[in-house]
């Protein structure tokens, strides 16, 4: 694939990079007042009900080993609690110290946010610590919070990581959308050993579910989006070449899920992605449950004790399809989590299903109810085994389907014997299959296959099955039952790109032969290309870069004495792009393309030549390859 890209003495550049590290802990000692000067006791961390009851800086990495001259920052992220007076506008501050042996520490200037640039221009160990401040008009509301002394080495060479693990601070991430709740939760990486240096990558599963940056940091796509995503972190060892991988799954949604019970069982709807600590005793916060039940159109209130759960006891036939909420309220703004739905089994018959994909059976995140990363053309396969426990004959029985509009009905067997396919509705967002039972009604027991195949993707989506079977006990009352929900993850099997322009710094006379370096904003952290990489096998990709012609300044028709040049850092090595197509980067196997960028001191630089410079605007062709191997 070849991409054209126009400049104004400008290019594109990039390299691998990510900002995260490993994390230590130590809770000891820990700070409760005002302190004046470093080495500070840290505060405790943050701890939290509903709202956060005790504020501290969220989960963040206490040691650290990186290479000479990296790009690197350490980021903190402060919390405070929430009382009605602090929904006003307040006033974050953040002070950092450094010091060389933990004893003598030096405040640093000009810098009152919680991301600080360490200077990795000499090997050696340092240490830092950072203080947060709330204000109100310039007046402090809480005591200070005090992170953990947090340690740097900036190591000469590189030390290959042998061993990698992560943790989340949650196993539940909140999607609600509401001012109230911060919806994020932190990845953190471990290291073994400790002193590696080569950075860790982060992806997930499924971005339409969650998205993680390159500080680990989780936050949910849409409210509208639920299920359960792997967490990923990539290290690409330096001297051996090898791939670390760690994986941990969590779950994304609204805090309530689905039940699925029996006449007359106890159920209980549990809040999750909240403390279940019910030591939080504001009587600034409330929290109200309520129902919908079928046929009535407004939700009832309900009385229940129990902040984070409510337990049903008892469950009759007119709770089934009941909705569920809870309400979460302080001072006038509140939230709700998502509806669930309680669902009521009053038959004997019971469906057993999953569902696999004979196109990629080996897919390492498929269970036999979630399938991931379908691509197009995919052959699935969703089978139902349908028995009535008392071996009695099924009485017009029907059996509904949902399937999403991504997916086409081959074939349907009962049995063995083929079976038409009817829909009860058709939309843009599902199709329901309608099987009729009736010619089975002599048989207790029954087996279908369904085989589907997938149609074209144009977006990722995601899609939730649940079969239902309908039908009449031997007194011609009415039931139904319902299977297993059967997750579908569409990918558009895709990998696609976004170039950003790229500035170099001024050009003077008296640059003569020098060398032109690219201005900061186009330099690490910040992308030249930011990639959306939806492919389910992520094979290597080799990225090129050639210059078509020389810098040309169309208006004054001059040429400008200067070439690209790609440098090499780590070789100390450069070559010029002027009609020599240049190997830019190439991609591990098995590695998710997030984003390409470069240090100041490597990738393309102008150099300029003998010759005289004319004012003006030029401008170059790049033609930029991208080779996927196979």
């Amino acid at each position: 694939m070849k991409f054209l890209l126009f400049l104004t003495i400008i290019i594109a550049p990039l390299a691998y990079q990510s900002t995260v590290q490993n994390t230590s802990a130590d809770t000891t000692d820990l700070q409760t007042y005002v302190q004046d000067n470093p080495p500070f006791t840290p505060s405790p961390d943050p701890d939290r009900f509903v709202f956060y009851r005790r504020g501290g800086f969220m989960q963040y990495s206490t040691s650290n080993s990186i290479l000479i001259n990296d790009d690197f920052s350490l980021n903190l992220t402060a919390v405070r609690p929430i009382v009605w007076w602090t929904l006003h506008h307040i006033t974050l501050t953040y002070s950092w110290w450094t010091s060389d042996d933990q004893t003598n520490w030096q405040l640093i200037p000009n810098n009152k946010t919680g991301n600080l640039k360490i200077d990795s221009s000499k090997t050696g160990t340092k240490y830092y610590q950072a203080k947060a401040t709330y204000t109100i008009d310039n007046k402090v509301i809480f005591n200070p919070y005090y992170s953990k002394i947090i340690k740097v080495v900036i190591n000469k060479k590189p030390i290959d990581t042998e061993d990698l693990s992560i943790n989340t601070s949650s196993p539940y991430l909140l999607n609600i959308n509401s001012s109230l709740l911060d919806n994020i939760i932190y990845a953190t990486g471990f290291r073994k050993p400790e002193e590696a240096t080569d950075p860790i990558v982060w992806s997930t599963s499924d971005d339409n579910l969650a998205r993680v940056n390159s500080k680990g940091e989780i936050t949910p796509v849409s409210d509208k989006n639920s299920g359960d995503v792997l967490i990923q972190a990539l290290v690409k060892n330096s001297i051996n070449k090898e791939s670390k991988v760690a994986q941990k799954e969590i779950r994304v949604g609204g805090g309530l899920d689905d039940i699925n019970a029996k006449l007359g069982e106890d159920v209980t709807f549990k809040v999750q992605g909240l403390s279940t600590d019910n030591r939080d005793s504001s009587n600034d916060i409330s929290v109200i449950w309520a129902k919908k039940i079928p046929g009535v159109k407004k939700w009832q209130n309900i009385n229940n004790a129990d902040k984070m759960s409510l337990t049903i006891k008892n469950i009759d036939s007119h709770l089934d399809g009941t909705l569920y909420h809870a309400t979460f309220s302080l001072k006038g703004k509140s939230f709700n989590t998502n509806d669930a739905q309680l669902t009521i089994s009053d038959s004997n018959v019971g469906i057993n299903n999953h569902i696999e994909n004979i196109s990629h059976s080996n897919g390492p995140l498929d269970t036999p109810n979630n399938l991931t990363n379908i691509i197009e053309n995919d052959k699935l396969n969703y089978k139902l085994h349908l028995s009535n426990a008392n071996k009695t004959s099924l009485k017009e029985e029907t059996l509904v389907i949902p399937l999403p509009p991504q997916v086409d009905v081959k074939k349907i067997t009962i049995d063995g014997q083929n079976v038409e396919p009817h829909y009860q509705t058709e939309n843009f967002q599902k199709r329901n299959l309608s099987i009729n039972l009736n010619q089975f009604k002599n048989k207790s027991e029954l087996d279908c296959n369904i085989n589907l195949q997938v149609n074209t993707i144009s977006n990722n989506a995601s899609f939730k099955s649940t079969p239902s079977i309908y039908g009449k006990n031997a007194d011609n009352t009415s039931y139904h039952n319902n299977g297993k929900p059967i997750e579908f993850h569409f990918i558009t099997n895709t990998l696609k790109h976004t170039v950003h322009d790229i500035s170099f710094n001024s050009v003077h006379p008296f640059n003569m032969e020098s060398l032109i370096y690219r201005s900061s904003e186009t330099n690490a952290p910040n992308n030249i290309i930011d990639f959306t990489d939806d492919r389910r096998k992520f094979s290597p990709v080799k990225i090129m870069v050639e210059q078509e012609y020389s810098f040309y300044d169309l208006f004054s028709d001059t040429y400008l004495p200067a070439t690209l040049q790609m440098y090499d850092a780590t070789n100390n090595t450069s070559q010029d792009i002027l009609h020599n197509p240049v190997l830019i980067a190439t991609s591990a196997d098995n590695q998710k393309l997030h984003y390409l960028n470069w240090n100041k001191n490597e990738g393309l630089l102008l150099k300029l030549q003998p010759g005289p410079i004319s004012v003006g605007t030029y401008r170059t062709q790049l033609n930029w390859t991208f080779i996927e191997s196979t």
